[in-house]
């Protein structure tokens, strides 16, 4: 593992990984402060009106699925909670730290498609809440943002061949980058304190089989990531279906054995999805 690390570290090597805006920070020491109170909590995400812009638009979608939509940040951290709260706050700054052009917004359009599909994956998994899946979604190829922006040129390609070959790229990245990019997101969610299962289904998520992984929560969210990854694919991208995408979605659904009406629907609501814009 450390070694693994190593090489993640030596791919970035004179790459600055983006810091988390100082509201974010401010907020992960509020919420970890035995005092912290959803008044506090409330008005620091207030302090960054690109952050509660974009908290508020994602409580009142899909992804949350609220009965009444709500008006306010303070409504959004009563209903979420303090750790849940967090976790959105933290996907939506992931938005905004590596730009929005060319590759970088594809990878960073794709990563949103594959959330939102996570969270509604989420309902059929249990110990999975739907934040955590989008939390998930959106942070699973971060590594490939980082990577990304050490050479646009040389990543763009692989980048597309990932969306058939979800297995095999990895190699192809080891011999071009020295690392890839599930161990590379891993290097930089440590860095932002993401959760220890999260940065083990970041890391995992290539994985060709989930019998693999030991822990039930974990070995759940990989399969949640290659199913999300499969609908994307075929449905936001039109990549070629191919066998070995066909073999990574199909271990995904084999573990967490959800109902093919389940999985047809997952797929009508990605096919109407428009949040993104």
């Amino acid at each position: 593992m450390q070694d693994h690390i190593r090489r993640a570290l030596n791919a970035v090597k004179g790459q600055k990984i983006p810091e988390l805006p100082q509201e974010v920070l401010a907020l992960e020491k509020e919420i970890k402060s035995k005092l912290g109170s959803v008044h506090t909590v409330a008005e620091i995400i207030e302090m960054n009106t690109t952050l509660s812009g974009e908290v508020m638009r994602i409580m009142n979608s899909p992804v949350i699925k609220l009965k009444e939509p709500i008006h306010s940040i303070k409504d959004a951290v009563k209903i979420m909670g303090l750790d849940n709260i967090y976790n959105l706050v933290v996907s939506e700054a992931i938005k905004n730290l590596f730009g929005s052009g060319g590759l970088i917004k594809d990878i960073l359009d794709h990563s949103v498609d594959v959330a939102f599909c996570m969270s509604d994956i989420s309902d059929w998994v249990d110990d999975v809440s739907r934040d955590e899946a989008y939390m998930l979604g959106l942070f699973h190829n971060v590594g490939a943002l980082m990577l990304a922006s050490i050479n646009e040129d040389k990543y763009e390609r692989i980048f597309r061949a990932s969306h058939t070959r979800p297995v095999s790229i990895i190699e192809k990245e080891n011999q071009i980058f020295g690392s890839n990019h599930a161990m590379v997101g891993v290097v930089i969610g440590q860095k932002w304190h993401l959760p220890v299962d999260i940065l083990n289904a970041i890391m995992l998520h290539h994985n060709p089989k989930c019998e693999r992984i030991n822990n039930d929560r974990v070995r759940a969210m990989v399969a949640m990531v290659k199913i999300a990854n499969a609908m994307v694919a075929e449905i936001s991208l039109g990549a070629y279906r191919g066998q070995e995408m066909a073999d990574y979605e199909h271990d995904g659904s084999n573990e967490l054995m959800i109902e093919d009406l389940a999985l047809t629907e997952i797929r009508t609501a990605l096919m109407s999805y428009n949040f993104k814009d």
